[in-house]
């Protein structure tokens, strides 16, 4: 282990040890959870998870977008709408979770953070039991729901990435993207137990460039982790890309042809298709509970 592999270890805090569930506890669920996430900004991660949702909705499922960037919320400029509350509302404040929530299309609503607000990019324990207590209402109302995480190792990834059942991990064609996607895997699996990654890359010139950006990814962490890897597809490079973005809308929608929204939608037939795996009975209230439970073991 290196120096800055034991650097990590200090400020994330050795692995959790997780408490054993039995068999009985496990079933299958109609919710799906699925965290995007990346180990540095600026790799199109918003881009992707809104795309998602869109495809998803598109197919007739009720999605509820969660911004887990707080402090540093887009998802809503993706949609092109301007919420008038937000998580920081929500905890806050006085007002419920269905006060909240934003609709940004049919069939999908955004959970908002707060841009630029600080109190946001670090959630106390109270922060946390009151957001689970808040989210739990809204379950019965969405098929699936597609949290946008913030880039990086940082207590609040691990909190939310920690309740998905699946974890899509975007990064671009960079060395350092790559060192920091390691990272995010590294952690991500040792802390919140999470063992299986879906891996997009984005924005690539072409496949070639794609496939082996995975295979470096895939080695290493095949040499030094258990965590087990699959290329879910890449996005090309594409100005439709951009041009949706200053058009405040997904580039599925409003250029459904381009080479972009193919590759998205074959990135999205290949997540959709394969079932969910099975989560724990009560749903995100019990998952998050729990993953609270095993951060406060004695280090």
């Amino acid at each position: 282990m290196d120096q800055a592999d034991n650097l990590r270890l200090r400020l994330v805090g050795r692995p959790a040890i997780p408490d054993p569930v039995a068999p009985a506890e496990i079933r299958p669920q109609s919710l799906r959870v699925i965290a995007v996430t990346s180990g540095k900004g600026g790799v199109g991660k918003t881009n992707i998870s809104a795309n998602l949702a869109a495809l998803a909705a598109r197919s007739g499922k009720r999605v509820l977008l969660i911004d887990a960037d707080l402090g540093l919320a887009n998802v809503d400029i993706i949609f092109g709408i301007k919420p008038a509350r937000h998580i920081g509302d929500l905890l806050h404040g006085n007002v419920s979770a269905n006060e909240v929530l934003a609709q940004a299309a049919p069939k999908i609503h955004i959970l908002p953070a707060g841009s630029g607000v600080q109190r946001l990019t670090e959630l106390d324990r109270k922060d946390k039991l009151r957001l689970i207590a808040a989210l739990d209402t809204l379950e019965e109302k969405f098929d699936l729901v597609i949290i946008d995480s913030g880039a990086g190792i940082g207590d609040n990834v691990l909190f939310f990435v920690g309740v998905a059942q699946e974890v899509v991990l975007v990064l671009s064609p960079e060395p350092t993207s790559l060192v920091d996607a390691y990272a995010v895997v590294k952690v991500l699996s040792q802390q919140a137990g999470i063992r299986n990654f879906a891996v997009v890359i984005n924005p690539v010139v072409d496949e070639m460039t794609a496939r082996d950006m995975f295979q470096k990814l895939s080695t290493v962490a095949g040499r030094f982790l258990t965590a087990k890897l699959r290329h879910l597809g890449y996005v090309p490079r594409d100005e439709n890309v951009h041009r949706a973005v200053m058009a405040q809308r997904p580039v599925v929608d409003l250029f459904p042809m381009a080479p972009a929204s193919r590759a998205l939608a074959n990135v999205a037939e290949r997540l959709f298709s394969e079932s969910a795996p099975q989560i724990l009975e009560g749903g995100m209230k019990v998952m998050w509970q729990r993953l609270m439970r095993e951060a406060e073991v004695p280090r």
